[in-house]
């Protein structure tokens, strides 16, 4: 972070905002992130009334608010300008993430007098690819690709301009001043390129950067839907002629001006008759296109040729005129650091336990003002979005030969871990390029940060879940397969144990799960252990309220497997749902899971002879999205997790989340969050009598059931929310300065 210093030059960073409530609020958290000390925040938001200055107004004090009554984006560019009151003026969309050193990488183009206008490149709504990089702009407003910045137009009425986005767009304050700002005349569309042509031909500098990223996420406005189908096509033809007119005479006739315009005319005419023909366009729209097209011609010449433009009047700049109000930016006690984790599993599309957690850790950082990045598997193609305070790159893994000397000798490492670790690896190291990457987080679950340890680069925390030797304990059959072992299940173990040795520092999410690794592993992680618990974000505070129900509702989230207890589950439920006609067992989770390779629990289950009024009071509900999870925790009176190991119990702490009395098992780290007599009962794992006693005891008691619910909801609160989870690693950042060990 820069140090204030009375000569650095302050900005104003200015958002024209119209009906984008929904992409407003990400620009602006966004801006919390800045790493520079002197700038504030102008935003000018239209007449769309869709709750944009509610969410302004949430930020308190920190951001100017003024507004404009019509649509028309030089006008709000032009109020923006009269309530700056920084050295140097920066807009941005409102679909638009500056990354942390936009502003630093502006200001450094600054330092000659003669510069009037800086911008960086702009990258598309993949976040991966560029929208624009080098451009320059002709007289008539026709665009060109460059590999290079051109400095070598920066003259006055120079045929060929540097051109830089709007969306990313910067001006000294006095030079804007200096040209009367914006020509209102430009509703939208070549507004910033006419601006650009007066301040070159008033003697100043346009500087294209190659840095000062922004992200363009391309929002639907008044021209372009969603899609970013055209729907309006007036302003592009109207404003192509009036540009070229006011800008163009010294090197274009009249003429050539005017035919600039019905250039654009035969290209939009040729694309709207195939859109018509393919059913993009409806006939009404069709007949809208042909009045537009003769609004525009004639509005653009007329106005083109007329002496006077519609620029920022003294009026508007004495109306808006405030004081400079510093935005304070989130900024940390150990001081802003970059976080990587490498988790293949995100939301939305999964939502198993190291998901959840890591993206409520990232998230939790990610608000206290560190520049956090969490790199994922993606879909269909690479793609980068800022969620919540995180950048999330969701890539699609890479195919990367596997080292000649190999590091875990005599195991092969499985060629698909190698892709996914050092297809992370590369995303780690393109965000170091911009900035110092303090640390790595990755789970020992599939060795995700193997390509990390053994690149020696960066500091690598492993975190402690189940492991594979946890994991074969239930599946015996794996186990006993050799050739699985050979190619999968040994290079796994190898790799695990190479990773909590070498690792720089482990985190491990229960005391119980850092006991068993150092004994599994055989290793003393010393002072390299941080022993801290998963935490979540609350899912609404307290349960909302259900009609009452005689039902007592039971139930089970997880997969379907050994390891979570389901066939104990199953033994007991029958017996069970048989005494008590008034309970009901919903269980959810993925239910396709064979058994040894043959039958699923669910089929298996489904096989035998159960009576009917039993039966159909047991609900397979398979696996849910995120708001029916929380609706089955919410609705359930009892939750039950009766896993033979579970390294935390993330399952346990939600339903003590929603006020429910747990009833889990005294093994792994489950003891260390649920407390036996106190928010739930703990059942020896594995044993079906353990089991059906305790939930025996919590659906005889009404009472027991509300005290138990209540104190795992206080337990919660106390311990294991997302922002304890977060302060709980801080002690990791504080010493993420220290040198990488050798490996």
């Amino acid at each position: 972070m820069l140090s204030p210093d009375a000569d650095v030059k302050s900005f104003s960073i200015v958002i024209n905002t119209d009906g984008r409530a929904k992409t407003i609020g990400a620009t602006l958290s966004s801006l919390l992130h800045i790493d520079y000390p002197r700038f504030e925040v102008c935003v000018v938001i239209g007449p769309t009334a869709d709750g944009t200055e509610e969410i302004v107004k949430s930020y308190g004090a920190a951001f100017k608010i003024a507004h404009c009554s019509e649509r028309n984006l030089s006008k709000s560019r032009n109020i923006g300008i009269a309530m700056a009151a920084g050295d140097i003026v920066a807009f941005i969309d409102d679909d638009a993430i500056p990354e942390p050193e936009w502003l630093r990488d502006l200001a450094v183009e600054y330092r000659q007098s003669s510069v009037g206008a800086v911008g960086g490149f702009v990258y598309d709504n993949t976040g991966v690819n560029f929208q624009s990089q080098y451009v320059s702009v002709n007289r008539l407003g026709r665009p060109f690709d460059w590999h290079r910045a051109t400095p070598e137009f920066n003259f006055p009425m120079s045929a060929v301009i540097p051109h830089l986005l709007g969306t990313n767009s910067s001006f000294l304050r006095t030079g804007l001043l200096e040209i009367g700002g914006f020509d209102e005349e430009y509703e939208y569309f070549l507004d910033e390129t006419d601006v650009l042509c007066r301040l070159l031909d008033r003697g100043y500098e346009i500087i294209q950067s190659d840095r000062a990223f922004v992200h363009h996420k391309f929002a639907e406005s008044s021209i372009r839907d969603s899609k970013k189908i055209v729907r309006r096509w007036y302003p592009l033809i109207k404003n192509r002629v009036y540009f070229a007119l006011k800008n163009a005479s010294f090197h274009y006739s009249i003429d050539d001006c005017i035919r600039a315009g019905l250039d654009d005319v035969s290209a939009w005419t040729e694309a709207v008759d195939a859109g018509h023909r393919s059913g993009l366009y409806s006939e009404k729209e069709r007949r809208k296109f042909d009045e537009e097209i003769s609004d525009a011609l004639r509005d653009g010449t007329q106005r083109g040729l007329a002496p006077s433009r519609r620029l920022l009047s003294e009026g508007v700049i004495q109306a808006h005129a405030e004081v400079f109000r510093n935005v304070s930016v989130l900024q940390p006690l150990q001081g802003r650091k970059t976080i990587c984790f490498i988790s293949q599993d995100y939301p939305p599309n999964q939502n198993g336990g190291i998901a959840r957690y890591i993206s409520q850790l990232a998230t939790a950082l990610g608000r206290m003002g560190h520049n956090v990045h969490v790199i994922t598997k993606g879909s269909s193609h690479d793609r980068l979005d800022y969620e919540d305070n995180v950048w999330v790159h969701r890539v699609i893994p890479k195919h990367i030969d596997l080292p000649r000397e190999n590091p875990i000798a005599p195991e092969i490492i499985p060629q698909h871990i190698w892709n996914w670790s050092n297809t992370a690896l590369s995303i780690i190291r393109h965000i170091s390029d911009r900035r110092r990457v303090d640390l790595v987080y990755a789970p020992i679950w599939d060795c995700e940060g193997i390509a990390v340890l053994l690149d020696k680069e960066f500091h690598l925390v492993t975190s402690l879940q189940t492991t594979m030797n946890h994991w074969l304990d239930s599946y015996p059959e794996k186990r006993a397969d050799e050739e699985w072992m050979r190619v999968f299940g040994k290079p796994i173990l190898s790799m695990e144990r190479l990773l909590v040795k070498s690792s720089w520092r482990v985190h491990s999410i229960s005391q119980a799960i850092a006991n068993d690794v150092e004994v599994l592993c055989h290793v003393d992680f010393g002072a390299r252990v941080l022993v801290a618990p998963i935490g979540l974000s609350d899912w609404g505070r307290m349960p909302a309220e259900f009609p009452p129900s005689r039902a007592i509702k039971l139930l089970f989230v997880g997969r379907l497997e050994s390891r979570k207890g389901i066939d104990i589950l199953l033994e007991v439920a029958p017996r069970l749902l048989a005494e008590f006609p008034e309970v009901i067992l919903d269980i959810v989770g993925d239910d396709t899971i064979s058994i040894g390779g043959r039958a699923t629990y669910r089929s298996e289950f489904e096989g035998r002879k159960v009576p009917r009024h039993v039966r159909e009071r047991i609900h397979f509900h398979g696996r849910c999205d995120e708001d029916s999870l929380q609706e089955f925790y919410k609705a359930c009176d009892i939750f039950v997790a009766p896993s033979r190991y579970e390294s935390f119990g993330l399952i346990s702490l939600e339903a003590m989340m929603c006020a429910k009395p747990v009833v889990a098992c005294r093994t792994g780290g489950m003891p260390e969050v649920v407390v036996h007599g106190e928010t739930g009962l703990l059942a020896e794992p594995a044993d079906t009598e353990s089991l059906y006693e305790m939930l025996k005891s919590l659906i005889s008691d009404a009472t027991l059931r509300a005290q138990m619910g209540k104190a795992g909801r206080a337990r919660y609160e106390l311990l294991f929310t997302a922002e304890a989870m977060a302060h709980s690693f801080l002690p990791l950042l504080s010493t993420a300065s220290e040198p990488e060990p050798v490996v």
